[in-house]
């Protein structure tokens, strides 16, 4: 697509940007961000190279950008916030996983953007992990979560965040296997039971 046939369109300035992210990503998920070239971005936009850069100065604001937008959305956080709030323990380990498992399903650009960081180096993995956005990582509201549950007494005196890092690594391990076989055939159970026997496992560990 033309600059010419994008005006016709009349493209709003956030419509632009959006279009932008979402080539983006699309690019990043196959190439990761150090072998992206701008103009691949541009060209599957269907806009000019030079138009990208009215939107976002370097190539990494627009791959924290592209992040923000690709993790940002989060509508079980009231949800799990209300679990929270109950101290419903099963309730937030629960939809906190199945929550994550079926948003990487919805878009596998997640888990590929997650291996190339990681293929490519500390550059690339300190952006992906600390994207240009506000709101904690479901890491940090978990560990938070556990670090209240322990002072309660509910739990035992473990380290909070060692303790989420390892409930979110089991889950990314099960996304991971189901989609790459990692460490076998995938599993043929459902995402519902498979989360409900990490979850029992999980907190019969934590439980004091």
């Amino acid at each position: 697509m033309s600059e010419v046939s994008e005006r016709k369109e009349r493209l709003t300035g956030e419509e632009r940007r959006a279009r932008i992210i979402d080539a983006a990503l699309n690019v990043f998920a196959r190439k990761g961000f150090s072998g992206t070239r701008t103009k691949e971005i541009a060209e599957l936009a269907g806009i000019s190279e030079t138009l990208i850069f009215q939107h976002f100065q370097t190539k990494e604001d627009l791959y924290r950008a592209a992040l923000s937008k690709l993790f940002g959305s989060h509508p079980v956080m009231p949800e799990v916030q209300e679990m929270m709030a109950k101290k419903d323990d099963v309730g937030v380990f629960s939809t906190l996983a199945l929550h994550v498992i079926r948003h990487n399903r919805q878009d596998p650009r997640i888990m590929r953007l997650a291996i190339l960081s990681a293929l490519e180096g500390p550059r690339s993995t300190d952006i992906f992990h600390h994207p240009a956005e506000t709101q904690p990582s479901l890491r940090e509201l978990l560990s938070r979560y556990i670090q209240q549950r322990v002072d309660d007494g509910a739990f035992k005196k473990v380290n909070a965040q060692i303790a989420a890092q390892l409930f979110v690594e089991a889950i990314f391990m099960y996304i991971g296997d189901q989609e790459a076989s990692i460490t076998g055939r995938p599993l043929t159970f459902s995402d519902e039971e498979t989360v409900e026997t990490l979850v029992s496992i999980f907190i019969d560990g934590l439980e004091a």
